[in-house]
């Protein structure tokens, strides 16, 4: 979405972040109802972080569309599940079948225990 290749560290103002979470534990301080909405804190990391410029917009309607942006990310999340409309992106590729491989592994030494288990019972 936003390249930060051109970025050592991200500031606000005097502060300075060298991570994703220092930027996150920031804006969590700050902004205390960012703990219970996604969207809001994703608005305003683009607002205070990003120093984008977004549109203001009642409480309500911010409200209405965090739930639906929830739900698209859920949604999305459930077609890729099904195998449809998986990310192209080679870095998530690799990810994917990397941790899909850890969890063939977890199985397969956990699957004795498992048999184990069920034997003495």
């Amino acid at each position: 979405m936003f390249n930060r290749l051109f970025y050592s560290m991200a500031n606000v103002g005097e502060k300075k972040f060298k991570s994703t979470t220092e930027e996150v534990e920031y804006l969590l301080t700050k902004y205390p109802e960012a703990k219970n909405n996604d969207f809001y804190l994703q608005w305003v990391w683009l607002k205070d972080i990003e120093g984008l410029e977004l549109p203001d917009m009642p409480w309500q309607r911010f409200q209405q569309l965090a739930g639906k942006m929830g739900s698209i990310r859920r949604a999305r999340q459930k077609v890729q599940s099904m195998g449809k409309h998986l990310p192209s992106d080679e870095k998530i590729l690799q990810r994917r079948k990397r941790w899909r491989n850890i969890r063939l592994q977890e199985r397969k030494l956990l699957e004795p225990l498992s048999t184990k288990a069920k034997a003495n019972a």
